[in-house]
C-alpha cells in the first residue's frame, strides 16, 4: 500500500522527470504533497498532452491508476483533487481529451466521471 507521508518519493520513483523539479525546489515543497502535485506534475501532464506524447502520458496515468488501487485513503484524495480534478479545468486537458482518455485504467476513469459529474 501506498502511504502519503511518501507521496512525493513514490512520484519520483515511478515519473524520474519529477525529480531535478523537486530537487530544485525541495526546501518548498517538502511535506507538501498536494502543492508539489498541483503545481508541478499537473504541470508535467498538461505538457506531455499538449506535445501529444503518448507513452510519457501511459506511464503517467499508469502511475496514476496504481495509486488510486494502492494507496491510502489519503493517496486516493491527493490524486483525485491535485491531479484529477486539476485536469478537469484545464483547457488542453478538455480539447484533448479523447485522446488522452485511452492511457486510463477503470479507476481513473471512474474518477474522471465522477468529478465531471460534481
Amino acid at each position: 500500500m501506498y502511504d502519503y507521508k511518501n507521496a512525493i518519493e513514490i512520484l519520483i520513483e515511478n515519473i524520474p522527470e519529477m525529480k531535478v523539479k523537486y530537487e530544485n525546489d525541495r526546501d518548498y515543497y517538502e511535506g507538501l504533497p498536494y502543492v508539489f502535485y498541483e503545481t508541478e506534475f499537473e504541470k508535467f501532464i498538461v505538457n506531455q498532452i499538449k506535445n501529444e506524447n503518448i507513452e510519457m502520458l501511459k506511464k503517467i496515468f499508469t502511475f496514476i491508476e496504481n495509486m488510486l488501487e494502492k494507496g491510502d485513503k489519503e493517496i486516493k484524495s491527493l490524486i483525485e483533487v491535485s491531479i484529477i480534478e486539476s485536469l478537469t479545468y484545464e483547457q488542453s486537458f478538455k480539447l484533448f481529451f479523447k485522446y488522452v482518455e485511452e492511457c486510463f485504467g477503470i479507476l481513473t476513469k471512474q474518477s474522471f466521471n465522477r468529478i465531471k459529474n460534481i
